[in-house]
């Protein structure tokens, strides 16, 4: 290779270097003026308020550092003031909401039922013929086991149910049916209570 050809390739090299080198300066130069164009065209992040500090706005407001900070005016300048405390905390509901009181039913009166007249019972042949008394008439009629009067010491029994249960049998009953059996009593019970007793409850009435 001849000398001016090296000389040609060193100084065609040279010319790419300071190229590249070039083009290295404008790409800083136009960074630079794009991040000043922005800085031009974003407002500034203002500054942590202070007391006795500038600010641009009356009444404008800003939280730094746990106090509320109000732009006023003082004299012929707008400056922040000493900042009052506030909380981050929201406040709690002091009062719970309270729930209607449910409404009782009142009890719906139960009417007092009107009391039925109770129909005074007609007196009937028997009830009469118990205050009048039987004849011994009527104690013959009854002389069988499905009906068996009988007259005792001046009174008229219905021994009919009686018949089945007498301790001594159904047959010294039935042989008192539609007679007169003061006799035939007495001479098995004389005065005994016990029997006197049983036979009070089956009186009809007087024997007249």
């Amino acid at each position: 290779m001849s000398p001016s050809e090296i000389e040609r390739i060193f100084n065609s090299q040279d010319e790419e270097i300071h190229d590249y080198a070039t083009a290295m300066k404008r790409s800083r130069h136009l960074a630079l003026l794009l991040i000043f164009s922005l800085a031009l065209s974003t407002p500034a992040l203002a500054a942590s308020p202070k007391k006795g500090s500038a600010c641009k706005k009356e009444k404008l407001t800003s939280i730094s550092q746990g106090k509320k900070f109000t732009c006023i005016k003082k004299g012929k300048k707008l400056v922040w003031n000493k900042g009052v405390k506030v909380s981050s905390k929201k406040a709690k509901a002091s009062k719970k909401p309270t729930s209607a009181p449910a409404t009782t039913a009142r009890p719906t009166p139960t009417p007092t039922p009107t009391p039925t007249a109770t129909a005074t019972p007609t007196p009937t042949s028997t009830s009469k013929a118990a205050t009048a008394g039987y004849t011994l008439e009527q104690v013959r009629a009854n002389n069988n086991a499905s009906s068996c009067w009988s007259a005792i010491d001046g009174s008229v029994y219905d021994l009919t149910k009686w018949i089945g249960s007498h301790p001594g049998g159904a047959a010294n009953i039935r042989g008192l049916c539609g007679i007169d059996g003061t006799s035939a009593f007495k001479s098995r019970h004389g005065n005994s209570s016990g029997p006197t007793g049983q036979l009070a409850n089956y009186l009809l009435g007087p024997l007249r």
